[in-house]
């Protein structure tokens, strides 16, 4: 069960504290005149936060792992989308944030000594440098090289400021001495724990740090040909024209600051017999508040992912993360090998099957779900399935959860007449899946009583698999921690070792690639991070684009049978997704280019 939290004060509700109408305006002598008011107004740095709620993000709704029947959504995987309207745009959200985070360091030590002491004083110019190198780093996943403005405060509703992008590799140096510096400042904790928790630290700076030399490394943006063609008006190139493989041992390097701080840890939790029970550990990651493994994470209070993931028969509104079929196909079997290798056609219709996963898509077989405890007649493609997948999602013919009533479940029937199936609601579980991963075991559908709960933004997990990535990247394959921490990950997950299920691939940079970046994809589904990823990695045109598949939710069925009809159990094209190569990038929005003329569009928009 989920610990309720008691961590970061008033933060998240605090509305910014430049948000003012003329007539509430007040001088910087006043805002920052007391301890309280200063502090409201670093909560007001922090408030923009809490407008990236991770879960209504396309990084987390708009990507091969779901199905997700919202408009903008639609929007979005359908193509239909323009530099004048993008779902999702941040550009203007994030400058925002950096400029009150100048304001707020502009404005600090107008605050008396008699009222906020220098200790803390420099503790909260350090969360806001910190915070400030934070948005700049999520700019830049989104839109790649932007605009460095170091401590000033432009003015950008004025009609007449022209300002140019930097490049790629200034606003990685920058941004990356930023959290540098913040890691090695002394007033700035290590950790925040408590009521502080959630809030800027040493290790936030480094792990940050670690994601953006990463991301700097990838083929993306790393001599990456697409792009070079994009240049500011003088011929300035933004991003680098020639690979440099030592970003990838900086990237590496970073990962293993973070590791070396020895706090974080993957989340385990022992079973009956001593051993790690890897569907309670996994499960733990996402129900434990203040856990060890979370490095970042965005306080969830209102219920949003509860009500959207619970059925419509349990009093939720269903049907808001359906994993789609592609998803579903790269979890491993319970031997760690993965059972479908890929396809055979470019619209993912017919699966290239390994013969050594002991995988089949043809019959039933009597088989008892691991966490539901019952015995169905089960498809075979579900069956012996690695802990991960069925912790994540829950297929055809399991029942859900009756918050604190053990004895009573709702057995899902997500066909035509079933209870949670399309003729239902307008809403339900369009591919036949729902996704379980997040939801909370106290969930009661009850819209008066809000489940609390962390959404990752970044946990110890990520900073494992990355220092793998890296190290197979630079071609060190012999690395003794390269093993060491993808197997911690396969560990918790109730998985071999992966030369154990993988020997061919020792030695095989290649292979070992393409097996690490499977691993990240099923590690952190649902989590936001293969929408970046194979963005990094240019292969979301493979994995982003064409038919997008489920299970067969028009078959019809019998309700209140206890059983599914035959014909559910089958590939079905759900929809054609589109994905051009322009959509590596977000475009920089229309109406600020129309302003600035010194700004340069992204590749193709």
């Amino acid at each position: 069960m989920i610990l309720l939290l008691t961590a970061s004060c008033m933060m998240w509700s605090c509305n910014s504290f430049l948000d003012t109408t003329p007539e509430d305006l007040r001088s910087p002598e006043q805002i920052f005149s007391t301890y309280t008011s200063t502090q409201n107004a670093m909560f007001g740095v922090y408030s923009y936060i809490r407008k990236y709620n991770p879960m209504a993000m396309p990084s987390t709704v708009s990507t091969s792992d779901v199905d997700v029947v919202y408009t903008n959504v639609t929007t979005f995987d359908m193509g239909t989308w323009t530099a004048s309207a993008a779902p999702y745009d941040k550009w203007n959200t994030f400058y925002q944030a950096i400029r009150e985070a100048n304001y707020f360091l502009q404005n600090l030590d107008k605050c008396p000594e008699s009222e906020l002491a220098s200790d803390m004083r420099e503790q909260w110019r350090a969360e806001v440098r910190t915070l400030r190198a934070y948005y700049y780093a999520q700019l830049m996943r989104m839109y790649g090289p932007v605009i460095l403005l170091g401590d000033e405060l432009p003015d950008f509703t004025a009609v007449d400021m022209q300002r140019p992008r930097n490049s790629w590799d200034e606003c990685v140096q920058w941004v990356t001495s930023e959290f540098s510096a913040m890691a090695n400042n002394s007033y700035l904790p290590v950790v925040q724990e408590g009521n502080n928790y959630a809030r800027m630290s040493q290790a936030i700076a480094l792990a940050y740090r670690a994601r953006i030399l990463l991301q700097s490394a990838s083929d993306q943006f790393n001599g990456n040909p697409m792009y070079t063609g994009i240049k500011n008006s003088d011929g300035k190139a933004l991003f680098p024209a020639t690979k440099d493989p030592n970003k990838w041992k900086l990237a590496r390097e970073a990962a293993e600051d973070v590791i070396k701080l020895g706090y974080y840890n993957l989340v385990k939790v022992n079973g009956t017999n001593g051993t790690i029970d890897p569907y309670a550990s996994y499960k733990a990651v996402f129900t434990t508040a203040q856990n060890k493994e979370m490095i970042f994470s965005y306080l969830e209070d209102d219920g949003y992912v509860d009500k959207r993931l619970a059925p419509n028969s349990n009093g939720g509104w269903g049907g808001g993360y359906n994993p789609t079929q592609e998803m579903v196909d790269l979890y491993a079997m319970n031997n760690g090998r993965y059972p479908i290798k890929g396809y055979l056609d470019a619209d993912r219709n017919s699966p290239d099957i390994d013969a050594q996963a002991g995988y089949s898509e043809t019959g039933f077989t009597n088989f008892t779900h691991p966490i539901e405890k019952v015995q169905r007649s089960t498809f075979n493609m579900f069956v012996n399935r690695e802990p991960r997948f069925y912790v994540s999602v829950l297929y055809g013919g399991i029942s859900w959860f009756v918050a604190n009533k053990s004895s009573e479940k709702i057995y899902l029937e997500m066909f035509k007449n079933g209870n949670n199936g399309p003729d239902a609601s307008h809403n339900y579980f369009s591919t036949g899946y729902n996704m379980a991963k997040l939801a909370m075991p106290e969930y009661e559908a009850n819209p008066t009583k809000n489940i609390k709960r962390e959404v990752p933004y970044m946990r110890y997990a990520e900073i494992l698999l990355n220092y793998v990535e890296a190290s197979i990247e630079m071609g060190d394959l012999s690395n003794t921690n390269l093993f060491t921490y993808w197997n911690m990950v396969r560990e918790r997950a109730g998985l071999p070792n992966i030369e154990q299920a993988y020997p061919e691939a020792a030695g095989n940079k290649q292979k070992l690639i393409e097996l690490l970046r499977r691993e990240r994809r099923i590690e952190f589904a649902f989590e936001g991070m293969s929408f970046y990823d194979t963005r990094r990695w240019l292969i979301a045109e493979q994995t982003e684009r064409g038919a997008i598949h489920g299970m067969n939710v028009k078959a019809t069925g019998t309700r209140g049978s206890n059983s599914y009809p035959a014909d559910f159990f089958k590939r079905t094209v759900l929809e054609k997704r589109i994905f051009t190569p322009s959509y590596y990038l977000y475009p920089i929005p229309q109406s600020d280019l129309n302003k600035n003329f010194a700004l340069v569009q992204n590749y193709k928009w």
